[in-house]
This record gives structure tokens, C-alpha cells and sequence, in this order.
């Protein structure tokens, strides 16, 4: 676990298509001092408006993560938040040229090669972790996600669909948080069913998507050529997903999650009451107790990290 905050080494420049929108979008990654946290930029508005990622400006959670304050919106930030949060990236300026974040090829693992190309520089200034002080419940109809105090982040994450493809009926996975464990799901895909295809185009959502960003599956599986790119492959994207979310808090977060048919709302439901409800202390970690097996030092006193 890292010591002090860091942010990229470099200004990084991509471009895609939004998955929802199916707008082109360029975009540029630039450093940001310590304490700015991950902050998008508009640069197709007057202006140049910006808006942090925060709990507080969550918005429309329907197949995506979006953020809107009133003055802008950025969609589908998740992919993105992801490998911020694997990456230990805590500061960072996105300039985007519109709404929404390009969706690559519908997992983290572009951002991946984005990030070891450009390097990442370690800040003069502490790192601060949201260390989950009391158990949290989140249900609806038969959906749940709970999060319970740990010193490190950990996900027991669920996935269970009424469909006649064997590989989505269940799915489970229990992941440990590292840069090391998340390139091993980074290259899980987004999904959606093809007989969902239509109903989502036809309110306004993904005008961008295709074979070549999505798995798409129908009554005898996917029909994607290639296949699978990992066994796991949905819930592994569901837990990429709820990874990205969890970054949301603006820390990150110390916890063990337990996830049953999760989505973003379900997510998002979970960081705004973490958030708005303070269930979580700020500690950071001292570099001298981390060499000798490490602790997590607060207001409270230490936390060990194993």
C-alpha cells in the first residue's frame, strides 16, 4: 500500500467514440498537484467548466456512472476510475472535448498501457484512506451490496442472471485490491443482452456500442468472435466496475465488500451513504511502522495493515 499520493509523470492525449453518446470525444490526461483529486474539464463548454469526481455529484446511474453538477455532466467515468484507483492515481486532470469518457474496448485494460507509458510520479503529501468505520447495507428487491470495516480493500462480488447461457447464471469472484490483482481482470469487457440492444438505443443509450466494445449475448451465447477473454469474464467486469465506483468516494477506500447482482446504482448507493453519513475516518499510513509489516495510523490510533 503507497505512502503518498501520486498523479502521472506526463500529459497523456487519446481519442474514442462514447459508448451511450456515440460521439467521438478526444481526451487529455494531465497531471494535477497533490490534493486536487480527479477533476474533468469541459473544453467544449465556455469556459472550460470543471467537476471532481465526489459522491455529492452523482447522477444518472443507468448502465454508466455519470457525474453533473448543474453546469456540466461527464458520462461513463468507471473504466477510467478503475485503473485510477488500481494505479494509486489520487490527482489528475481530464480535459474532454465532450460529455462523455471514450468507452476503448469496453474494459480498463487500454488505460493500463496508458499509464505504464506515461509513468507515474509520487507527490511530497500524504495519501489518505477512507477506512469504513461501521457496516453498511444496501438492498433493493433482490439485489444487495454490504461493505464491512477492513484494512484493505477486498471484494466477494456476485453475479446471477435468469438467461440460458450457462457462463451468466453465476459467477463469483474474490478479489484483493493491487495493482497486480487488477491487471488480471482489467481486460473484462462490459456486457448486455442482445434482446436489451434495442430497448437501450431506444432511450437514448448505447449509440455507440458494438462488437468490437461489448460482449453481446443471446439465447445460445455470445456472439462476439473470439470468445471469452477470461473465464470469469462477467463478474470480472462487475467488480472492474464497482472498483471504479468505489474510487468515487475520493479516497480509497478500506473495506470488504460483499456483492450480489450489483450494478452502478446499487454502487453509487453505497458510496453516497458512506459519504453523506461520514461512516469512514481519513488515516494515512507511516512509512517506517509499513516497513515493519505496516499500520494504518488515525485519529484512533493504529490500524494494522495484515
Amino acid at each position: 500500500m503507497q505512502v503518498y499520493q501520486r498523479t502521472i509523470s506526463k500529459e497523456v492525449k487519446f481519442s474514442g467514440i462514447g459508448l451511450h453518446t456515440g460521439r467521438k470525444v478526444n481526451v487529455k490526461l494531465s497531471p494535477a498537484p497533490a490534493d486536487t483529486g480527479i477533476v474533468f474539464i469541459r473544453t467544449d463548454i465556455k469556459g472550460s467548466p470543471s467537476i471532481k469526481a465526489s459522491p455529492v455529484y452523482l447522477s444518472k446511474l443507468f448502465y454508466a456512472t455519470n457525474l453533473s453538477n448543474g453546469e456540466i455532466s461527464v458520462q461513463t467515468v468507471e473504466h477510467l476510475m478503475a485503473a485510477l484507483s488500481a494505479f494509486g492515481i489520487d490527482n489528475l486532470f481530464v480535459f474532454l472535448d465532450s460529455e462523455e469518457i471514450p468507452i476503448l474496448d469496453g474494459s480498463s485494460a487500454p488505460y493500463i498501457l496508458l499509464f505504464e507509458e506515461t509513468g507515474i510520479r509520487e507527490l511530497k503529501k500524504k495519501r489518505k484512506y477512507a477506512f469504513l468505520r461501521k457496516e453498511v447495507l444496501i438492498e433493493f428487491e433482490n439485489k444487495r451490496i454490504y461493505a464491512e470495516p477492513n484494512n484493505k480493500l477486498v471484494i466477494d462480488n456476485t453475479i446471477s442472471f435468469n438467461h440460458s447461457y450457462k457462463k451468466v447464471q453465476y459467477q463469483r469472484i474474490t478479489y484483493t485490491h493491487s495493482i497486480e490483482n487488477f491487471k488480471k481482470i482489467a481486460k473484462a469487457r462490459t456486457f448486455c443482452f442482445y434482446n436489451e440492444v434495442e430497448k437501450l438505443r431506444a432511450a437514448g443509450l448505447a449509440k455507440g456500442g458494438s462488437l468490437e466494445n461489448a460482449i453481446v449475448i443471446d439465447n445460445n451465447g455470445i456472439i462476439n468472435e473470439g470468445g471469452l477473454r477470461i473465464e470469469n469474464e462477467f463478474v470480472a467486469h462487475k467488480t472492474l466496475d464497482l472498483i471504479g465506483d468505489l474510487y468515487i468516494l475520493g479516497y480509497p477506500l478500506l473495506a470488504k465488500i460483499t456483492a450480489y447482482k450489483t450494478g452502478h446504482a446499487l454502487n453509487a448507493s453505497l458510496v453516497k451513504r458512506i459519504y453523506s453519513e461520514k461512516l469512514y475516518e481519513l488515516v494515512e499510513l507511516e512509512e517506517e511502522t509499513l516497513k515493519n509489516r505496516g499500520f494504518l495510523l488515525g485519529k484512533e490510533g493504529a490500524f494494522a495493515t495484515d
